[in-house]
């Protein structure tokens, strides 16, 4: 669920940075908590060193015109948004060199639940329960988490990713940054190009987020969040679980 923080303000009609880039979409973020997983299920293997990461994460429109989300739309996480990726840096600079990245996205899914989405999405105008409007000048904040996992000392899943052994050569205190998809795009594998009609269709009421230029059949949308710092020498051990 989201909670509107902050009302509109007056924003200068040149066209920001954000804005040329993603629709004056910014997306910052908090970690609240970080411990290690201490799963009975998922995290026992001695090979693989997990950590539960919590999140604080603000969608900010820093643009001049409204952004029209489509509502939290996947299967699988009916009520959040796709977290499919993410990276360590040792500097604050959104272009400095990942440490370590990992990540796994949605698959392409023919299922009934997008089949539905695609026909209560195509309309005249965005329809309240499927779509949420950000005004310029307002964020919104909820709460997130994921699991960043590392191999313990040798690669057991990818040899270009370091292990936790390697990752002790970098100081503790690194900074994160996140990505998310936040298009339902599975909803074309029933109607075809669906969202940037939509895109089209609705302009007059907002910037429907999508990518400028389609990669593949379907049109999705990533965005990376700003760099935000964590440190693992603060990680909790869980022992309730």
């Amino acid at each position: 669920m989201f909670y509107l923080l902050l009302t509109a303000s007056q924003i200068p009609a040149q066209q920001t940075k954000a804005e040329l880039k993603n629709y004056g979409l910014v997306v910052r973020g908090q970690v609240t908590d970080l411990e290690f997983c201490r799963h009975p299920t998922y995290c026992t293997d001695k090979n693989q060193t997990k950590f539960d990461v919590k999140l604080k994460v603000e969608f900010s429109n820093e643009g001049s015109r409204p952004i029209i989300f489509f509502a939290p739309a996947v299967d699988v996480l009916p009520d959040r948004y796709w977290l499919g990726g993410w990276s360590l840096s040792v500097n604050e600079d959104s272009e400095a060199e990942n440490i370590f990245s990992d990540g796994y996205w949605e698959s392409v899914s023919g299922g009934d639940y997008y089949k539905s989405l695609a026909e209560q999405l195509d309309a005249k105008a965005p329809p309240a329960k499927q779509t949420r409007v950000l005004q310029p000048g307002e964020r919104w904040s909820f709460p997130d988490e994921f699991r960043i996992s590392f191999d313990t000392e040798s690669n057991q899943r990818f040899s270009e990713h370091r292990t936790w052994k390697e990752m002790q050569a970098f100081p503790m205190k690194l900074w994160l940054r996140i990505d998310y998809e936040l298009s339902p795009w599975n909803v074309e594998f029933f109607r075809p190009d669906l969202i940037r009609r939509l895109q089209r269709r609705w302009k007059p009421v907002g910037n429907v987020l999508v990518e400028r230029k389609r990669e593949d059949r379907f049109n999705k949308f990533r965005i990376s969040s700003e760099p935000m710092p964590i440190d693992f020498s603060q990680a909790r051990s869980n022992t309730d679980q």
